[in-house]
């Protein structure tokens, strides 16, 4: 973590409210200390400016009402409601609980709220069900404009607001203008740390004021941010240059010998990332070196050739991927090679037998097991190498700096290299990964026809199912995929679960539909995805846990639901799932 003043390096753990389950929680979205707390910036300010008049409300408008409570009735039945009746300026409105109404009976009669959702409109009657509803503190008033969080449903927006409350507090009563703050504001007329993360976390005044500086306080955090990694990356820097690796012996002979083996020719991209990657393994310094290239551009068979050449000197090699799907999916692609080779590779995951787990953390330790792929399981305390010596990381940015240093420390100095899909523009390179040489491969292999990509509303659904069923009958295979996100999780994996049966029962009656999702068991989502490479099943529908490393060449078709909630680089990731073969592929993105 960055270098903090005293104050922003306490512990969240030390808030009022923040107990083990909750410490657990914040760390899981990478909240470890007051600093990233405040330092979490708003998705969005929302206006909590009420209607003024029920003349100015229309059926389904989404408004912000206040009142006083001045009834509240629990019905009866197998599933009871909880009714509150709130008398306001507006007038008297409803709100109504359907389920989880225990947590809403405390609402009671002389209680002043805020309510803030979506209106039923009969005549001059309204109703809210399910709203955001705030209680006013000693008739002290609420805040007009709210600050909304991104927490990934991890833990409430009202409770991140009670404690980045504390927070602020403990922080701004010691507070001590810097000497950064005093830079920061001659070079860019920039507002002090202090004064960011109020207008960030309590925007005052008119939204659009309050808009203006919340983007004043984003950029100081971003100077902030800047200033403090470089000041990390330097320290890194120096620590690395100090550093020495055992040597890797390269020999022409066997290289050659392994690629004319290959049942294709590389590209030009590849052997130039081979030779950059060779140039930096023979160093007696530490090798870092970064691979980006496009989805299905071959960076796995970099990392393959480098992790024979490594065996070949009598080292181990560490490979970790993100998910269990792509760490498998590289299992194989490893096996495939290194079975020629007569090298022992072995697959480690979370969800594996204690026997089985046992048996191969032994054959790391002994170097029995010469290469190792797996998934985080990988950085467990147990697992020990006894000749680590190059430490290779798929997606990179999907793993958190200690997470890759964890890896790498299992190791005396050994090599690393990391492998990317995204693309990642070269000045941003120079300044995120500094320390290590950056290697493109630009070119896709041989006979790769591009992707058609397009983008419709869904009244052309129709229009694409009956272009999916003619590519089942030609005996291709599709992918549907819904998205997973933060707080609507549970909404979004019905969702999935909805639409396969309706696939599967009504639309593609005549062909094989199957369904994978995170909440599956592993070897249940083992069993689909076998049956999906096998072509026994024509079309899968999946939430995002496909973004990275299904590798089908017969799958042709990509139809991305709810694109617009995906960021770009997902569905960067997720359109290269289609395309790994010589046929057309597309890529549909549905835009509701």
């Amino acid at each position: 973590m960055h270098k903090k003043p005293d104050d922003l390096s306490i512990s969240v753990g030390s808030l009022n409210g923040v107990g083990p389950k909750t410490l657990s929680l914040l760390r899981h979205i990478g909240i470890n200390s007051i600093f990233d707390l405040l330092s979490n910036v708003p998705k969005e300010l929302c206006d909590k400016s009420e209607a003024l008049s029920l003349e100015s409300i229309n059926h389904g408008d989404r408004v912000v009402v206040s009142g006083e409570i001045i009834k509240a009735i629990r019905t009866k039945g197998f599933k009871p409601n909880y009714i509150i009746t709130i008398r306001g300026k507006i007038g008297t409105f409803t709100v109504r609980f359907i389920h989880k109404i225990i947590i809403f009976m405390n609402l009671q009669p002389g209680i002043n709220v805020r309510v803030d959702g979506k209106v039923k409109k009969n005549k001059d009657s309204i109703e809210f069900i399910h709203p955001e509803i705030e209680t006013f503190v000693d008739n002290k008033p609420l805040q007009s404009i709210i600050p909304t969080y991104s927490l990934r449903g991890v833990i409430s927006q009202q409770k991140i607001r009670k404690l980045i409350v504390q927070a602020f507090k403990i922080l701004s009563n010691n507070y001590k203008f810097s000497a950064l703050d005093d830079y920061f504001n001659e070079k860019f007329s920039c507002m002090s740390i202090l004064k960011a993360f109020k207008k960030l976390h309590f925007p005052e005044g008119s939204y659009d004021d309050a808009f203006k500086e919340y983007q004043r306080a984003k950029k100081r955090l971003i100077f902030e941010e800047v200033y403090l990694y470089k000041h990390e990356f330097l320290e890194s820097l120096l620590k690395y240059d100090k550093k020495q690796s055992f040597g890797i012996t390269i020999e022409s002979k066997f290289t050659e010998n392994f690629i004319e083996r290959l049942p294709f020719i590389l590209t030009d991209g590849q052997r130039n990332a081979l030779d950059r990657v060779f140039e930096s393994l023979q160093s007696t310094q530490p090798s870092r070196v970064l691979i980006q290239g496009d989805v299905g551009s071959g960076k796995t068979i970099v990392a393959i050739l480098s992790s024979a050449i490594a065996v070949g000197n009598n080292f181990q090699v560490a490979i970790m991927a993100p998910t269990e799907i792509l760490a498998r999916q590289h299992y194989l692609s490893f096996i495939g090679q290194m079975n020629k080779a007569k090298v022992t590779c072995a697959l480690l995951i979370g969800n594996m037998k204690k026997k089985e787990r046992t048996s191969i953390i032994s054959g790391i330790k002994s170097n029995k097991i010469q290469i190792i792929i797996g998934t985080h399981a990988l950085i467990q305390e147990d697992v020990k190498f006894k000749k680590l010596n190059l430490v290779i990381i798929d997606e990179q940015h999907r793993f958190g700096v200690n997470q890759r240093a964890s890896l790498v420390a299992k190791g005396e100095n050994p090599n690393f290299l990391a492998m990317t899909a995204t693309p990642i523009p070269r000045t941003l390179s120079i300044t995120y990964n500094g320390d290590m040489e950056l290697s493109i491969i630009d070119e896709l292999p041989l006979n790769r026809i591009p992707i058609t990509t397009k983008v419709i509303n869904p009244d052309r659904l129709k229009r694409v199912y009956s272009f999916m069923a003619k590519q089942f009958n030609e005996g291709k295979q599709a992918m549907v995929i819904y998205p997973l996100v933060e707080e609507s999780e549970k909404s979004d994996l019905a969702a999935a679960v909805q639409a396969h049966e309706n696939f599967k029962n009504k639309i593609f009656k005549k062909f094989k539909v199957g369904l994978v999702h995170g909440r599956m068991d592993s070897r249940e989502k083992d069993l689909i995805m076998e049956k999906f490479s096998k072509n026994k099943i024509n079309l899968l529908v999946s939430t995002t846990v496909i973004e990275v490393g299904v590798d089908i060449p017969n799958a042709s078709v990509m139809l991305i639901e709810n694109a617009e909630r995906f960021g770009l680089t997902q569905l960067h990731q997720l359109r290269g799932r289609v395309g790994r073969g010589s046929s057309k592929s597309y890529c549909i993105l549905v835009k509701r």
